[in-house]
């Protein structure tokens, strides 16, 4: 066998076996984030499952904050028109104090 062939042999089984390695990491970090993608996807779907009661509870929240918001609205306008009344008594008590 020439040594030009035996060379070319050599080199074309070290670059197989090079590709092949270099394909097999590939493919096992390919494997590895699938596997980590996996894991994320059944978290999402594990969050989702534990959040769904919660739409029903968070529109009464929301409900129940908004009839809030109006009264405490209410409470608002009564102290203003208290505040105003007693501007008036302050006045009058220091003008006659006067």
């Amino acid at each position: 066998m020439p040594p030009v062939l035996i060379a070319t042999l050599a080199y074309l089984g070290i670059l197989v076996a090079v590709l092949a390695v270099g394909l097999i990491l590939i493919a096992w970090y390919l494997w590895g984030t699938a596997k980590a993608l996996r894991q994320i996807r059944d978290g999402l779907a594990l969050v989702e499952s534990d959040t769904r009661p919660l739409g029903a509870t968070l529109e009464q929240v929301n409900g129940a904050l908004a009839q809030l918001g109006g009264g405490l609205g209410s409470v608002l306008q009564w102290l203003i028109l208290a505040d105003a009344s007693l501007g008036r008594i302050v006045k009058r008590f220091r003008s006659s104090a006067a």
